[in-house]
């Protein structure tokens, strides 16, 4: 068995990719990690396993991607990507792996966003925002992302705003949080 030594790894329900690893995160220093290469990590990530293996955590790469995984009671319970750097020295190690064949059980399907974390953020402060704010800052919310001062009445406003974040979310959006928030 081939070990990766000194990585820190941000286990969450789900996978987090590294360049959003923040500080609010518990990031872990782990000094020694079980490597082992598999054909292909992306049931590992998309589903919720039941794995035969008395380790935890331990690393599993494909030769091209890696993951790290934390069992409890042999469940997958937390996933973490590498980093860049940690990630290209695992599949050079496992390069040079013979196949693992791990017993696994599938469960459901994983829920992943597809946003990033701090679009999510920013969508929550927005429609919060929305939703409690006075009048004159509706107004103003929404005449700076439609462009438009026409005669609609507050609870339309609100709602075209509501779903418009929730629907249309872009550089706007990112634009008057900035200008609202910061």
């Amino acid at each position: 068995m081939k070990y990766y030594y000194d990585i820190f790894l941000n286990f969450n329900e789900y996978p987090i990719n590294y360049y959003e690893w923040s500080k609010e995160d518990s990031i872990e220093r782990y000094l020694k990690v079980p490597v082992f290469r598999v054909d292909n990590i992306s049931d590992f990530i998309k589903y919720h396993m039941k794995i035969e293996l008395n380790i935890s955590p331990f690393i599993l790469s494909d030769g091209i991607n890696a993951i790290a995984i934390e069992l409890i009671d042999k469940k997958v319970a937390y996933l973490s990507y590498l980093s860049y750097e940690d990630e290209s020295c695992v599949n050079e190690i496992a390069s040079n792996l013979d196949i693992t064949s791990i017993q696994f059980k599938k469960g459901k399907v994983r829920k992943i966003p597809f946003e990033l974390r701090s679009e999510i953020l920013i969508k929550r402060v927005l429609l919060k925002q929305v939703e409690e704010s006075i009048p004159d800052l509706i107004k103003y919310i929404y005449y700076d992302i439609t462009g438009s001062d026409n005669d609609k009445t507050l609870e339309d406003m609100k709602e075209f705003l509501m779903n418009d974040i929730t629907n249309n979310f872009n550089d706007k959006y990112v634009n008057l949080y900035q200008n609202l928030c910061q």
